[in-house]
Formats: C-alpha cells, sequence, structure tokens
C-alpha cells in the first residue's frame, strides 16, 4: 500500500510540480504527518524532492527531474496504454489512462473500445457489476437473489473471490455460504445485490473457474449436422477442433455435453438446422419434444393455462380470431389440473365409461389411484414434473404459487 502511494504522490508531483502536505493528504486520504514520512522516504531513495516554506511553497521536485520515458520502448508504452483502455470497461481506470497518455506524450489514444455488457443492457447491469466488484475489493459478503439454469430461484449469501470473463459471458467465483463450498454465478441471473456491512475472511478461490458437477453427473457424445445456415452459431457454440464442414456447406459436429435439461433446450433453440445423428436416444428426445410442442398448438394446451386462439389469414397477416376457447370452457382434471383436451387423457368411471370430471393417471374404474394423497401431494408431484420436464409451468415459484390458487378450487379439493 505504502509504495503505491509513493508512485501516486510522485506522479502527482511531475503533473502539478507543487501541491501542498495538505492538498496531498486529501488527496490519497492519509494525515499530513504520513505525507511528510512518505517526503522523506522518497527522498531517502534519491528522488530530489523538498519541502518549501511559505507563500507558494509546497512539496515539490527540483525543476530538472523527470520521468525516463525511455525506460520503457514505444512498443511497450504501447502495450500498457492498450491494457488500461481493455479494462477500462470495468471501470476505475481512466484516471490512470490519461496520465500515462501525458506521460507518453501519445495521442489517439481513443482507437480502441472494449465493452463487455450486452447489446441492449442498461445502467441496472453496469451498477450490478460495479457492486460485485466493491464488494471483492472490499471484502464485503454480497447477498442477491439467482435464477439457476434449471430456473429455479433462491436467495444467496456469499464471499466473493474473482470476476472472470469467460465464453462471453461474466462470472463470479465465490464461497456460497448456503452450500458451504465454492460455486459459481453468472452475473445476469444475479437480482436484487446488496452489500453486507461485516468483512470477509481470506479465502483462496479455485485456480480455474469451474461448475460444480451435480450428482450423478453423465456425459453423452453427440454426433450433430448443422445447416450451413446455421454455421454462424455452430462458429460461437463450438470449438474448432470440434467442426469439420461436408462438401454440401453441412457442418458436423462431434462434442461432449453433460446430459440434462440444458442440453434438450439448447440443441431445440437450433430448429430444423440441426439433426442429432447419434446417439440414437437422444433422436427419440427431441422428438418426443417436438411433439409436445406441437400439441400446445393443435389441442390448445397452453402453457398459461388459456385457451387456443386460431386467427384467420390473409396471407401472412393475422386479421381475425375465429374462435376463442376460455379457460372455463375447457375440461381440467379436478384432481391435478391436467387438460383433458383428448378422449384417452379422461379416467374411467365403474364399469368404464369415461369419466368427466378426472384424467386417466388420477381416476380409474370409479376410484382414485392414489385415495390417501392430499393436494400438497399432488402439488409436490407436479413441480417435480415441472423441474425435470424444462419448467413448462414457469419457475418453479411462480408455478407453486400459481397451483395453490387453483388447486383448491377443483371438486377433489375443493371444501364445500
Amino acid at each position: 500500500m505504502k509504495n503505491g502511494r509513493l508512485f501516486e504522490i510522485l506522479y502527482l508531483l511531475v503533473e502539478k510540480r507543487a501541491m501542498t502536505a495538505g492538498e496531498l493528504a486529501r488527496r490519497l486520504e492519509v494525515s499530513e504527518r504520513t505525507i511528510y514520512r512518505d517526503v522523506d522516504a522518497l527522498s531517502a531513495a534519491g528522488i530530489p524532492i523538498y519541502a518549501q516554506k511559505g507563500k507558494g511553497g509546497g512539496i515539490r521536485l527540483m525543476d530538472q527531474f523527470v520521468l525516463d520515458r525511455c525506460v520503457l520502448s514505444q512498443s511497450q508504452q504501447d502495450e500498457i496504454l492498450f491494457a488500461l483502455q481493455a479494462i477500462r470497461a470495468t471501470g476505475g481506470t481512466e484516471e490512470a489512462l490519461s496520465r500515462l497518455s501525458a506521460l507518453f506524450r501519445r495521442e489517439g489514444g481513443d482507437w480502441l473500445e472494449v465493452d463487455f455488457s450486452d447489446w441492449g443492457s442498461g445502467a441496472a447491469e453496469r451498477e450490478n457489476f460495479s457492486l460485485v466488484k466493491r464488494s471483492i475489493l472490499e471484502r464485503k459478503p454480497l447477498s442477491f437473489t439467482y435464477y439457476s439454469s434449471a430456473g429455479e430461484k433462491s436467495r444467496r449469501t456469499v464471499e466473493p473471490a474473482r470476476l472472470v470473463f469467460k465464453s462471453g459471458c461474466w462470472y463470479l467465483s465465490a464461497f456460497c455460504r448456503q452450500r458451504q463450498d465454492w460455486r459459481v454465478f453468472r452475473l445476469v441471473r444475479m437480482e436484487r445485490l446488496s452489500l453486507e456491512e461485516e468483512n470477509c475472511p481470506p479465502r483462496t478461490p479455485p485456480e480455474r473457474l469451474e461448475a460444480p458437477m451435480p450428482e450423478g453427473y453423465r456425459g453423452v457424445d453427440l454426433r450433430l449436422r448443422f445447416a450451413p445456415a446455421a454455421a454462424w452459431r455452430v462458429r460461437d457454440y463450438f470449438h474448432p477442433r470440434e467442426v469439420s464442414v461436408q462438401p454440401d456447406g453441412r457442418l458436423l459436429v462431434a462434442c461432449t455435453f453433460p446430459e440434462d435439461q440444458w442440453l434438450l433446450s439448447f440443441l431445440l433453440s437450433f430448429g430444423k438446422q440441426l439433426e442429432v445423428l447419434s446417439p440414437a436416444c437422444w433422436r427419440d428426445i427431441l422428438k418426443e419434444e417436438i411433439k409436445k410442442s406441437l400439441e400446445v398448438y393443435e389441442t390448445g394446451q397452453t402453457l398459461s393455462g388459456y385457451g387456443a386462439y386460431p386467427c384467420v389469414r390473409d396471407g401472412d397477416k393475422p386479421v381475425q380470431h375465429k374462435e376463442v376457447i376460455p379457460m372455463e370452457e375447457r375440461k381440467f382434471c379436478q384432481c391435478c389440473a391436467m387438460p383433458l383436451d383428448k378422449p384417452e387423457d379422461k379416467g374411467t368411471e365403474t364399469g368404464g365409461a369415461p369419466s368427466e370430471d378426472y384424467c386417466r393417471y388420477c381416476y380409474q374404474n370409479g376410484a382414485f389411484t392414489a385415495p390417501d394423497a392430499t393436494m400438497d401431494d399432488i402439488i409436490a408431484f407436479n413441480l417435480k414434473f415441472n423441474a425435470e420436464n424444462g419448467h413448462p409451468f414457469g419457475p418453479q415459484e411462480e408455478a407453486e404459487k400459481m397451483m395453490r390458487g387453483w388447486f383448491p378450487t377443483l371438486k377433489r379439493w375443493r371444501k364445500e
């Protein structure tokens, strides 16, 4: 800390030639006594610095003293300025960049701009970044709401250690107090950030930024074929050694990914521009998921629970709704709220007649398949299904809120 302050005093005096001890003390946030001790240390190191009393006095450098710019070559000076411009996007280097540019007497320093923010990001994202940076430098615990890749929301308090920019995203490596272990957090998924008043104990973060593998982690070796139109996304997401271009322009990719719900969403995001070649089980998984997506539009099983709105089209323009199916006109299982849009979805009464109130999973032969189940049991089952199938009902917290508001109105759980 002291060496940095001595260097700061030297640069200030090179720039301004003379400053009072009071001005330096206020600038560096130390006492005047500390400034005089620093002046003695600089003098002992051979720097021609002295204090002049009286009006117009202050702490000065000998007029003939200059910092020798020749210590650094022109290319080295360029590299220093380039590095400062590159990290200017993280804040805090503007003054240093200005001073070194003046010291090196270099112009045209604005040819480079580095911006780590996303397109369309605003002041809130920049404020969050600044708060995370401050928590690391000041060793303050940081609390925030975090959305996991599975869509689950939780409140975390962490001891931040390191900011890392990787694969086009900012990540925070921090010790999580809830998990009592090191965790990696993506900044764009953090909300409602706040600094705690206490200080963090010193901790050494892991050398490499690696997300912890979940229990039971399995990797899957994939062979994928992409249409030429998807080439730009392929280049964004896959390493060049994983990609080979065929004579017709299509791209073959051989890669390994964690076998979880995220992978399914990622592959589906390519639409018809992707064909999974192997393994065969993942071809089947994608086919089934695409069928489910089609059912949303073909049967009116919308994710929000509201009816479908088929419309008459004039070319590419929707001109009017042909039919509106309000929610109250649809049939839902009066136990688990599953839509009863298809005859085969309905349960059976005694004798085999289709039930008008319950689905085939909840009701068979005039009796409930789980007679001892409670409403909480059914909600818990639905939430488990939601988590394991890509959150078709929305994030867990919102899905649970919706179910707890709706289920008490269903026939099985309605209190007469």
